[in-house]
């Protein structure tokens, strides 16, 4: 039998996002293959110092006196792994990084960017389409540019903001219609956002949602809407999950509907008809290959009265047994150890698919071209 695939599974990380990302990874370490892989447990703890060892779940929730062995990663290509801090010259090789972070630096294409210069194939989503992803006026520029529905909405900058407060408050007022949803442009589950249904609500919720992003997206709230998500695995020919649906406990699915509140539920399949269903699926895999998007999304909808709206595109969505993402697959017939597995081989696809594109080119090639 030959050797095991070293897949090094990275979490925790510097955003907001941190304890759900080590929750994740939890649930991942207990259902990967381990007759087929080889699990390697990386941990950042939340000043952005990496550490591997056993013991990195327990010490990055501080249950542990324990230090894991620290770690910097090698971007070079030669020695694909990690440099060992505590004894120089050792590294720790690894075939595959399955990142397992949420949010900002480590949703946002910043992660990406360090393991295709180190490449090292990784699950999920390129450099692009992670950076896109995550920020929503972005996203929202790029699905309108291929025609998938959108909720209208404008951004403003912190310094716009801190600058010009009155003609900020004034240009939104002019805009939109109550009630809004003020949120972080570049932020993940739900944290930082206020729905406003009165004109002095904007100013508190712009500090808010700028607490957390250096811009905020404000958009008018969609009436009476189902929250419909999807789930996208693939490469160059993806597929689309049943779609699913949130009911939250509360007005939203805000942070703590999400993670805090057991009472939300999420429907499996979503209560919409057929017709409707269908063409939800053919949008969200329209949207993932718009972003260019790789490995994984999860697509979320806004539904009212037989409309949608794509309301944003998660690159990395939550992955405990309980997550949407994974339920979803498991509905459609893909149970939650074979949805790792058929990640981690995508990863490789998609790795020995960029390694076969030319990156150099001599000068006398050019010179007579």
């Amino acid at each position: 039998m030959g050797s095991k695939t070293k897949v090094a599974l990275l979490f925790g990380g510097v955003s907001a996002e941190h304890d759900v990302s080590i929750s994740s990874a939890e649930s991942i370490s207990r259902s990967i293959d381990t007759d087929r892989f080889e699990p390697i447990y990386v941990g950042i703890d939340k000043t952005g110092r990496w550490f591997t060892g056993e013991s990195v779940f327990n010490f990055l929730k501080s249950n542990s006196s324990s230090k894991p062995t620290r770690v910097i990663l090698s971007t070079d290509p030669g020695n694909k792994g990690l440099l060992d801090l505590e004894h120089p010259g050792a590294i720790i090789h690894m075939d595959v990084v399955f990142p397992v972070l949420h949010g900002p630096r480590g949703e946002d294409g910043t992660i990406q960017g360090m393991l295709d210069m180190a490449e090292i194939a990784y699950v999920g989503c390129g450099t692009l389409a992670s950076a896109i992803a995550m920020d929503k006026e972005m996203t929202k520029r790029v699905l309108k540019e291929s025609n998938i529905p959108v909720v209208p909405g404008t951004s403003v900058q912190k310094k716009q903001w801190a600058e010009s407060r009155e003609d900020t408050l004034k240009r939104i007022a002019g805009s939109f219609d109550l009630p809004l949803f003020v949120k972080p442009a570049c932020m993940g589950s739900s944290i930082g956002i206020t729905k406003v249904t009165s004109r002095q609500g904007i100013s508190d919720a712009l500090d808010k949602a700028l607490a957390f992003s250096e811009k905020a997206i404000v958009e008018p709230a969609v009436e009476d809407a189902l929250e419909i998500e999807v789930a996208i695995l693939g490469n160059l020919d993806p597929a689309a999950s049943i779609p699913g649906q949130i009911i939250p406990s509360r007005e939203f699915y805000d942070f703590e509907a999400k993670y805090m509140d057991s009472s939300s539920k999420l429907v499996i399949p979503a209560k919409i008809d057929e017709v409707l269903s269908e063409k939800i699926r053919e949008a969200a895999l329209s949207a993932f290959r718009a972003i260019n998007a790789t490995g994984l999304a999860r697509v979320d909808f806004l539904v009212s009265k037989g409309r949608f709206f794509v309301n944003e595109i998660n690159t990395l969505p939550g992955f405990t047994r309980i997550s949407m993402y994974p339920k979803l697959w498991e509905a459609t017939g893909l149970p939650y150890k074979s949805l790792i597995t058929r990640l981690i081989e995508l990863a490789i696809e998609r790795y020995d698919y960029l390694s076969n594109l030319t990156k150099t080119i001599e000068l006398k090639d050019r010179l007579n071209a």
